[in-house]
Parts: structure tokens; sequence; C-alpha cells
């Protein structure tokens, strides 16, 4: 017995030798730099991730939406979202209604239908679920060209109606804390201008503190007859403000233009900063021209045309690509941010820098499409065929899930 003990004792002790010396090499790999800068946790990543790259390897194992069906049939359909259960709730804006599935894809129940009252939507897009009660938030919009909704809707997991009430400002990106308390993107004007703002929104959708904001994109003005239009020009390098919840305590957010993400508290206090050493992408005339075309054609299919040198001042190009699209986060509090590449990139391939939630650049992750939601080691997308123009649901399982660090 004593030898047995004297045997597992060295083994113990080889087991810790080799842990340490892992990580020590583990931190060595790592070459970024954290400072504390006015109490805020500043970290510096390296320009190269961690653990390198991974190629999501999934296989699609549900797929909801068939034509004989109208409860399986979705137009337009815009945002979705899964509760505790695996439900999956999505909002048909078309059809100006919420679709709910349970989690092998059978119909359940639908919420709302078109109209103006208590419980009634004319364009449902976005949607929030309350991880503790359960109860469904959605942004209804009249215009699915405008961004941003002025009006939030609220029901029970069943499909009741609970309350509903208007917003002093148009919202998008929102997300909820705790505490009942809205947290979003919103589009402000105040004596310097039009402005872009991360908003903290009590539970009635009034306005309690904004917690960062940015200057606009610009808007040029053209003279229609004796009315003026305001006419912007919104393409896929405007800049923008993305916002997502890490927890419901604390959310993360960002200005495209700038390789950095600021997180804060529920109280709007900033706690921590991520960095990259990435360098912008300066943006070609081949670029620009690809872009005014797609525009125009845009345009002129809505029985529109503009002078292509307003057009162009419309779209108030940056000087550099922005460094990403999108922001979200997995249930593991993981970052993923989805990379800006070239319009002339025709390619399907999408690419995300992921984080930990501590701000370390873990992986850079390539995967065949752009995930609506990342959950449970499961991606959901929407997607239309171009073909019939049928619409579907899908989720796909990641098989090595457990490959990200």
């Amino acid at each position: 017995m004593k030898k047995n003990f004297i045997s597992l004792s060295i083994l113990i002790f080889l087991f810790m030798t080799v842990v340490h010396i892992s990580c020590k090499q583990q931190k060595t790999e790592w070459r970024g730099t954290i400072e504390e800068l006015d109490g805020v946790t500043v970290v510096k990543n390296p320009k190269e991730p961690m653990y390198g790259e991974l190629i999501l390897d999934s296989e699609e194992d549900l797929c909801i939406g068939r034509e004989d069906d109208e409860n399986y049939q979705f137009y337009q359909a815009y945002d979705l979202a899964v509760d505790n259960e695996e439900n999956i709730y999505v909002t048909d804006a078309g059809n100006s209604r919420i679709q709910k599935f349970n989690k092998n894809g059978s119909y359940i129940l639908t919420i709302g239908r078109k109209g103006q009252g208590p419980g009634e939507f004319e364009l449902p897009t976005e949607l929030e679920i309350d991880d503790t009660t359960g109860h469904i938030y959605v942004v209804d919009r009249d215009d699915l060209y405008v961004l941003g909704g002025r009006r939030i809707q609220i029901f029970s997991s069943s499909g009741e109606y609970l309350k509903g009430f208007a917003l002093e400002h148009s919202i998008y990106q929102f997300f909820l804390d705790t505490d009942g308390f809205i947290f979003s993107v919103s589009s402000l004007r105040d004596e310097e201008g039009r402005k872009t703002k991360i908003v903290k929104l009590n539970s009635e959708g009034k306005l309690i503190k904004a917690c960062a904001e940015f200057s606009d994109h610009k808007s040029v003005q053209s003279k229609s007859g004796e009315a003026i239009v305001s006419f912007r020009a919104i393409h896929a390098y405007t800049p923008e403000l993305l916002l997502a919840a890490i927890d419901e305590q604390t959310f993360g957010y960002a200005h495209t233009l700038r390789y950095e993400i600021i997180v804060i508290d529920n109280n709007c206090n900033v706690i921590l900063k991520i960095q990259t050493d990435e360098k912008p992408h300066s943006i070609t005339r081949v670029e620009k021209d690809h872009i005014i075309g797609q525009l125009e054609e845009h345009l002129s299919g809505r029985g529109s045309k503009w002078p292509k040198g307003a057009l162009e001042e419309a779209c108030d190009f940056p000087s550099s690509r922005p460094f990403f699209r999108g922001i979200t986060t997995d249930d593991l509090q993981r970052l993923y941010l989805w990379k800006v590449k070239s319009v002339l990139d025709k390619s399907e391939e999408q690419v995300f820098d992921v984080y930990s939630k501590d701000g370390y650049f873990i992986h850079r992750i390539r995967m065949g499409f752009l995930p609506e939601l990342i959950k449970d080691g499961h991606l959901y997308d929407i997607h239309e065929d171009e073909d019939t123009g049928e619409v579907f649901v899908r989720r796909y399982k990641i098989k090595n899930w457990d490959q990200i660090k």
C-alpha cells in the first residue's frame, strides 16, 4: 500500500509539472499585453489567434419550411430565437406573425396577426426571449427599408399578449438584462446632429441613459418638385455601431471602423476593452464602382434613379473598409466578430474572429454560411432558395464544437 502511494505521488508530481510547463508555454505563446487604465482592463491581442484557425464542420439536423401547410410557410422571415427548452421562434414579417416550433421542428402556435392593435403587428422583425420569465419581446416596424422599430410588444411563452409600448426613438439590436431593462442601438438627433448610440431603456421603453455614441452616417438631400428628399445609401462598407449581450449583466459593443470591443455592465460602466493588432484595408475604386452599380440596380428596380455623383456622395465611403459587419455571442459567452471581406469576393465562406469573455483572441473560425444564431453546439440559419423563393429555417449540428477552446 505504501509503495503504491509513493508511486501515485510521483505520478501526481509529474502530472502537475507537465501542467505547469504546459500553462507556462501557453502564456508565452500569447504575445499580447494586459493593463489597467483608469480602472478599466485593456487586453491588447496580437494579430494571430492563440489556437489558430478552425473550419467548423457542421451537418444539417433540422429543416422547417414547406409550401403545403401555411403554418410552415415564411414570407420575409427576419429573425429567430431559441428558448431554454429549445423551442424555435421565427419572426415572419411578411405574414405579420411569430411562428413557434418545438426542437423537432413541429409547429406549436402562431403569435400575433396583421393589424395595429394590441397583439397585432405591422412588420415584426427582431425578437428576444427573457430567459427568466420566458416572455417574448418583439420589435415592430412600419417599413423594412427603414432601420429600427418604434414599438415593442411582449407575449408569454404560450402566446398570450401581455403588454406593448411605443418607443421615443427607433431601436434595433436590442437585448434584455436581469432587471427588465432594454439595451439597444438607436439613432438619435441632438444639437450636434444625428448620432448612433448605445442606449439603456426602462421596462416601458423610456430612455434612461446613453452608454456610448458615435457620429451617424450622413444623408444627402435633393429637391424633388416642391419637396426636399433626404437620401442615405447603406452598403457593405457603411460604418455601423454593433451590440451583443455577453450575459444578462454585461454587453459588448463596437464601432466597425475600430478594431476594439468595449464591454460594459448593466449600469453602462466600461469594465473591459478588447483590442487586436490588425491593419485596415483601403477601399479601391473598383470596389466603390461595384457598390454604386448595385445601388443603381436596386433603385432602378424600385422605379427611382439618382445621378451617379449624388449616389456616391450618399454612400459616404470611409477611408478604409470596416473591420467587421456583425457581432454575436454563444451560450459560453464567447464573442464572434463577423469579418468584412471585399465586395468583389464571391465565395460563400464567412470568417469570424472569436474571443473569450476575458478578451483573449482565441480562434479565427471559417464556416460556409452566415448563421442567425450560435447556441448549444448548433448553428441556426434562415435561408431563401434563390430559384423558388421558398424560405427555410435550418439547424446544423457542429461536429467539432468541442475543438473551440
